[in-house]
């Protein structure tokens, strides 16, 4: 007798569901795992060039006498241990505000020119000028037009002075402008510390009729190059010429009014010779660029007068 088949489904194991603390982890695992895909780690450390150098006029570092450092390829004198700054502060380096000119190797005369050193006398008694009587200054104008500085365009109409003439210049930047009478005769100087004959470099239409000198003047242990500019003048002396050298009292020219209609003067300005730069290779007219020459107070150039002492 055959056993009864049984036909009942054999009972199958019951899914085990996760507990909830472990769903939690496995979440907060996946959470971590997807946001570590955006995190870019660490930034690499940040690479500083080196500051770059003061460059002269050729793109060589400027080279400075002592207590002087460079400044694009001109040489700012330092004060002296314990005196005060220059006269203006940061504002005579740096222009209004004490602000540096913008970019590196910017040349703006509005920023860039060379104070008066510290130890040189501040007053005009104590320097000797191309005009005037030999035992005082000269006066001084305040002109109002734009062509008092050197190159600057020159005037539509007649030029006048603001006010009566002073003892003492209404400032040193961009040179002196010196009341003359026409014709009155300008005296070549030998500029403080120079060595040998000044150089006739240009004579021409600059502040109207314009006679450049180039003058070798030693400080500490070298020697740079300076030109001094005489505008507004009637006419040249005689054999003054591109390339005539010059002795100190030797006539230069006649003051006069050219470039300056109205009003007879005489524009005096000194400016040093870049790093690099050579007269030589200069077109003349551009004596005056920012490129070739610096503005300089003429109170570091100018021969002290007889008596007077630093």
């Amino acid at each position: 007798m055959r056993a009864p088949s049984s036909s009942q489904p054999r009972p199958t194991r019951a899914a085990v569901s996760p507990s909830p603390l472990v769903r939690g982890a496995a979440a907060s695992a996946l959470v971590l795992a997807l946001g570590g895909l955006d995190d870019p780690g660490p930034p690499p450390p940040a690479v500083v060039p080196p500051a770059a150098a003061a460059r002269g006029g050729a793109g060589a570092a400027a080279l400075c006498g002592p207590r002087t450092v460079p400044e694009g390829a001109a040489c700012v004198p330092l004060p002296a241990p314990g005196a005060p700054l220059p006269e203006g502060g940061a504002a005579a380096l740096y222009g209004p505000a004490g602000a540096r000119p913008a970019g590196a190797g910017a040349r703006s005369e509005a920023h860039e020119r060379i104070p008066r050193r510290p130890e040189r006398p501040a007053s005009a008694a104590a320097y000797a000028f191309p005009l005037g009587a030999p035992d005082q200054p000269p006066a001084f104008l305040l002109v109002e037009d734009a062509a008092s500085q050197a190159g600057a365009p020159l005037p539509a109409g007649p030029v006048a002075a603001v006010g009566a003439a002073r003892p003492e210049p209404p400032s040193w930047a961009g040179g002196v402008e010196l009341a003359a009478a026409r014709g009155e005769r300008v005296a070549a100087l030998k500029l403080d510390g120079q060595e040998g004959k000044a150089e006739v470099v240009f004579v021409g239409e600059l502040s109207g009729i314009t006679v450049a000198t180039a003058h070798d003047v030693r400080e500490a242990d070298r020697v740079r190059r300076y030109v001094l500019l005489h505008g507004h003048l009637d006419r040249p002396g005689p054999g003054v010429v591109a390339g005539a050298r010059l002795d100190a009292g030797d006539v230069i020219g006649y003051a006069g009014e050219t470039g300056s209609p109205g009003l007879v003067r005489l524009h005096l300005e000194a400016r040093q010779l870049r790093e690099g730069a050579r007269l030589s290779d200069v077109d003349p007219r551009r004596l005056t660029d920012a490129a070739v020459t610096v503005p300089c107070d003429l109170r570091n150039v100018l021969p002290l007068r007889q008596g007077a002492s630093l």
